[in-house]
């Protein structure tokens, strides 16, 4: 059986030493086996990653794009330095991959729980984050986990959010269903399961999106290989495989 457990009592962590001491305090119930998924919230807020709209500057390009869609400025210019590329830009939305390779609205940069004027975007290399967070608990807690740091996206076609894994360590990120067959014998011959996303997702029913304060999950149950062969980036279409341009 599978169990969807929240790790409450959560502050809002406001330094990096306090967040690898709530870590240290507050994840003493993990077991071995168990796949800890956490929001990418607090580690970007103390990780660099939070920003004061106010504070920003715009350049040539935020601003002309700013006025094309009618959004802020400086807002556009914390997207743009949170992007490697811009992939589309309308409906007052810049889509864009942003330093994790992920392709979203905005690179992920969202203004909610950051703080009344402030913006949070993404970590620029969330498996590594997960690598360390994972090799922390083993260190600290002797554990033997896996991690997952997980973010809310939209879909293009789609309306409403999921979260997905935009890292992990210690699972693999892709189940490969390739020779298996189903219940009339078909084999498979190309299905794979992005299984990072789906324990994200499953995740964030505890975690929400509002005043739940729940940003760490631990997920038990789930029968796993612990090799940590793959990481969330290797979930992202090459620009050669997108099926849209």
């Amino acid at each position: 059986m599978i169990s969807i457990i929240p790790i409450k009592g959560i502050p809002i962590i406001k330094t990096e030493e306090e967040l690898w001491q709530v870590i240290s305090d507050k994840f003493t119930q993990l077991v071995d086996g168990d796949i800890i998924v956490c929001a990418h919230t607090p580690f970007s807020r103390v990780m660099g990653k939070l920003y004061t709209i106010e504070d920003i500057i715009p350049g040539e390009e935020a601003i002309n794009i700013g006025e094309e869609i009618g959004k802020d400025a400086k807002k556009v210019e914390i997207v743009l330095g949170a992007s490697k590329e811009v992939v589309k830009i309308g409906r007052r939305v810049i889509i864009s991959r942003n330093h994790a390779d992920v392709v979203c609205a905005n690179a992920g940069v969202d203004e909610s729980n950051a703080g009344i004027g402030k913006a949070l975007a993404v970590p620029d290399d969330p498996d590594a984050l997960a690598k360390e967070l994972r090799e922390y608990i083993m260190d600290k807690l002797n554990r033997n986990v896996a991690v997952i740091i997980s973010d809310t996206v939209g879909r293009a076609l789609r309306k409403g959010a999921v979260n997905i894994a935009i890292g992990c360590a210690g699972i693999p990120s892709m189940k490969s269903e390739v020779g298996r067959k189903d219940l009339f014998g078909y084999e498979m011959r190309v299905s794979e399961i992005a299984i990072a996303d789906e324990i994200a997702s499953a995740a964030e029913l505890l975690q929400g999106q509002t005043d739940e304060g729940v940003p760490f999950v631990i997920v038990r149950g789930y029968s796993i290989d612990f090799t940590g062969k793959e990481d969330a980036r290797s979930i992202n279409r090459p620009e050669d495989e997108r099926l849209f341009k």
